[in-house]
């Protein structure tokens, strides 16, 4: 598809030539074959004005590069955070959304998000702070209130999960399965990032992504930014392919 857009987006001397070419060269041939000009001349202005419509269609097309973004894939990265912690997390994934071409992420506090929101998007990526082994209130009490008071249909949207936490063993995977556990609930698709050895010979998954910020290792590293991306880019591929599966009409 980029293919062709280049060579409708890019005409060039190089166009304008070839379109010329044709009324020069061809039409005398064509004419000494006609029996009349009253066939003739008809044939070269339609050739004409077709080659001219052509030539529009290209240039007007130069501008268009926007027209697959009016259909692009939307995955929504909604978090709650305290500390900042788990909302470097969210624009780690929005970054990993980014890397898979027609798909684009919005990143917005779980308090900020409409009903419109998640109605628009084909995947939702959620991410919450750890607080005692589970899911931040704060953000607990607004999701049930997505489906209790909002009644929005989640089904066969793409659905994965992120959480940061300041101990080791604190809770953080009980705090993703707990998100995933909701989306599954409403019907959705859930998925985790992908991960290899540098043969790449062994490939595995996992459940969601984490950060462990607390006084032992404090922020969010490198490493677990990376874990961030690799889960935003996973939804974003399947987000898209399930978009594209979708019957037109």
């Amino acid at each position: 598809m980029t293919r062709i857009m280049l060579r409708v987006s890019v005409p060039g001397p190089h166009v304008a030539a070839i379109a010329r070419r044709p009324v020069r060269k061809k039409l005398p041939r064509r004419a000494a074959a006609c029996r009349s000009d009253a066939i003739c001349r008809p044939l070269a202005a339609l050739l004409s004005a077709v080659l001219w419509a052509a030539s529009g269609v290209a240039a007007d097309d130069s501008q268009g590069e926007s027209l697959p973004q009016a259909t692009a894939v939307r995955v929504l990265v909604v978090y709650h955070s305290r500390h900042g912690n788990t909302e470097k997390m969210a624009v780690a994934v929005a970054e990993g959304v980014a890397r898979v071409a027609g798909v684009s992420a919005t990143v917005k506090r779980v308090q900020d998000t409409t009903k419109e929101d998640l109605q628009a998007a084909d995947g939702l990526v959620l991410g919450s702070p750890t607080y005692f082994a589970g899911v931040a209130g704060e953000m607990k009490v607004l999701l049930d209130d997505w489906n209790w008071k909002w009644k929005v249909d989640f089904t066969d949207k793409v659905g994965g999960a992120f959480a940061t936490g300041g101990g080791q063993t604190g809770g953080k995977e009980q705090t993703v399965v707990s998100l995933l556990l909701f989306m599954l609930n409403n019907r959705m698709v859930v998925a985790g990032p992908l991960y290899q050895d540098a043969e790449g010979e062994d490939i595995w998954g996992e459940i969601g992504s984490s950060a462990m910020t607390g006084p032992l290792d404090p922020g969010v590293s490198e490493s677990e930014a990376d874990a961030g991306r690799r889960l935003g880019e996973r939804v974003a591929r399947l987000a898209k392919k399930l978009a594209q599966a979708k019957p037109s009409g």
